[in-house]
């Protein structure tokens, strides 16, 4: 009888387990809404990727490409090149190495630029001076 009543007992533990653990909690996990997004943060996100995309096209166009207008002031270089030599401010060898350095300034330039002779620019021109 004992056993028997062990055995009883132990059945219905394991009744009184099963239904715990098979049981359902309590509180039901929040179920999370899902809205689709709104018609305005998907317009500002276009508008946002469309001014990046447009801007970046603009400054790289404007940097890479476009062709501007530089102007060299040759004559006034030369002039003054001449007025010191002349006056023995410079020899040989230092007016031979301005005249090295006009030459690079100019072969510095990028290809993205038209040089132009000072005298021609009247005004709103980059000038480069050597």
């Amino acid at each position: 009888m004992n056993e028997g009543n062990c055995m009883e007992t132990t059945s219905s533990q394991e009744q009184a387990e099963s239904k715990v653990a098979v049981s359902v909690p309590s509180t039901l996990p929040k179920e999370h809404s899902k809205k689709p997004p709104g018609m305005i943060p998907i317009v500002a996100l276009c508008l946002a990727v469309s001014f990046g995309a447009s801007l970046a096209t603009i400054i790289g166009y404007d940097r890479w490409y476009a062709q501007k207008i530089v102007a060299v002031d040759l004559k006034g270089y030369i002039a003054q090149q001449r007025d010191n030599y002349l006056a023995g401010k410079l020899n040989d060898d230092e007016l031979k190495k301005s005249f090295d350095r006009l030459e690079t300034v100019i072969t510095a330039i990028p290809k993205n630029r038209v040089v132009i002779m000072g005298d021609a620019v009247v005004r709103n021109a980059e000038t480069v001076k050597p």
